[in-house]
């Protein structure tokens, strides 16, 4: 009766916490979610939760599992949601990662569908514990290490989980004293996947240490959330400071604001900054160090590749976090009085009598636009020549819009480069004149 008191009274205490008005219930069949079933239906009316149950089809029992599930629903008249899983990867990599997208899609769908507010999943003690030596093992990133949270946003409704002071153990004796029949899902005795090794080798041996050893680990993670929160209060003054600008392409922002943690705190601060921007990439411990190597340091060029194309640059006093397009310096020849595109820029070159304009001996016989490439010198008083690269660094272009700059030639001499140089400023003798009208389309 006491077990009864305390799982039923944390229950209702965490649903009043958090407002959940019309939940819905991910019950797997398994004793957990079969326990919370249980519990919700003595504290809710039939009419405020439901039941979601998917099929993923990559276990011979998965059909009868959920036929389980869908009779207890039917017998108890329970709403009851489920769907099957059709359209899987061919490639076993990255299959649970999918199948858990498709799982929390389905039951986004059928929130939205039906108005629950809350999601709750039967997620306890034990599963808490695994998470935190998972994420140390893996990455021993801090905000990894507690991303099992009692409650989370869930594309504006919520996802709790109320069992996170129960252990395994506590559950399945609930269980046995109400006789409460569920599913066993045999592969999880089978040490195949890291977490199940640290359930069935690891815990057993630690829990032996100490008996009170899932109640150390949700207290640490209750610590490690709370202090964590305190620094992103920090973090979100020292964002603000820095002026961001973003997109899905790129991120640019001050450097300077983030010089006033040291060093240990940077590496808290730039992994809240990539995990809660959801890039498409895992940014990694020794990523960020080199990241903090470059913000401190004296180079005012540098960069750090991520992945899937991405790049965080330093550049003077900014940083740049950009998704890299490869450049292939390809050209296009063009013809007086042609608008030509290239990419978000368009061109014409047309003759004038403009004296102002670029001076040229004779009508060029070939026009080339491109990007720029290694060994690129540029003509200055007196026959001199600069290079392109030392032209860049003095006009301070960031190294990494560099090779989008857009370079003319007339007869393979370098006439024009976008922006920053026209030979016209330089050599003004010429039988002919040409002017340049370029513009950047906004898109």
């Amino acid at each position: 009766m006491e077990l009864d008191n305390r799982i039923i009274g944390t229950v209702r205490k965490t649903l009043k916490k958090y407002q959940a008005q019309k939940v819905l219930i991910a019950v797997s069949g398994g004793v957990d979610s079969m326990v919370l079933l249980n519990v919700i239906a003595q504290i809710l009316p039939t009419d405020k939760f439901g039941i979601v149950n998917v099929d993923h089809d990559l276990r011979p029992e998965s059909a009868a599992e959920v036929k389980f599930v869908q009779d207890y629903c039917l017998k108890n008249d329970y709403q009851f949601f489920t769907t099957k899983w059709l359209n899987k990867p061919n490639d076993d990599i990255g299959m649970e990662a999918a199948a858990r997208k498709f799982r929390y899609d389905f039951f986004e769908e059928v929130m939205k569908n039906d108005n629950f507010d809350t999601l709750l999943t039967a997620h306890h003690g034990n599963d808490l514990a695994e998470n935190i030596l998972m994420k140390l093992i893996r990455s021993g990133n801090a905000y990894e290490v507690v991303s099992l949270k009692e409650r989370r946003d869930f594309n504006k409704k919520q996802i709790v989980r109320p069992f996170l002071d129960f252990a395994k153990q506590e559950l399945s004796e609930y269980a046995d004293i109400h006789n409460i029949k569920h599913v066993q899902d045999e592969t999880n005795f089978a040490n195949v996947t890291l977490r199940n090794r640290l359930r069935n080798n690891i815990f057993p041996e630690l829990q032996k240490e100490n008996g009170q050893l899932l109640g150390h680990f949700r207290f640490f993670d209750q610590q490690l959330t709370a202090l964590i929160e305190l620094a992103k209060q920090q973090f979100l003054q020292i964002e603000h400071l820095m002026e961001l600008t973003e997109n899905n392409q790129q991120i640019v922002g001050l450097i300077k604001p983030i010089l006033t943690l040291n060093q240990e705190q940077q590496t808290l601060f730039w992994g809240n900054f990539f995990t809660k921007r959801r890039l498409d990439i895992t940014v990694s411990n020794r990523q960020i160090n080199q990241i903090i190597e470059i913000i401190v340091g004296n180079d005012a060029n540098a960069s750090v590749n991520l992945e899937n194309s991405w790049q965080f640059i330093r550049t003077y006093d900014q940083f740049v976090v950009k998704k890299v397009q490869t450049q292939d310096l390809r050209e296009l020849k063009l013809q007086l009085d042609q608008s030509v595109k290239f990419d978000n820029k368009q061109m014409t070159i047309s003759e004038t009598t403009d004296d102002e304009s670029l001076a040229w001996n004779k009508k060029p016989q070939k026009i080339t636009l491109r990007t720029r490439r290694d060994g690129d010198k540029l003509l200055i008083s007196n026959g001199q020549h600069q290079k392109l690269s030392k032209r860049f660094i003095n006009e301070k272009i960031p190294g990494y819009e560099r090779d989008n700059y857009l370079v003319l030639l007339f007869d393979n001499q370098i006439v024009w480069v976008e922006k920053i140089y026209n030979m016209g400023d330089y050599l003004k003798k010429g039988n002919k004149h040409y002017k340049i009208n370029f513009v950047e389309v906004k898109e």
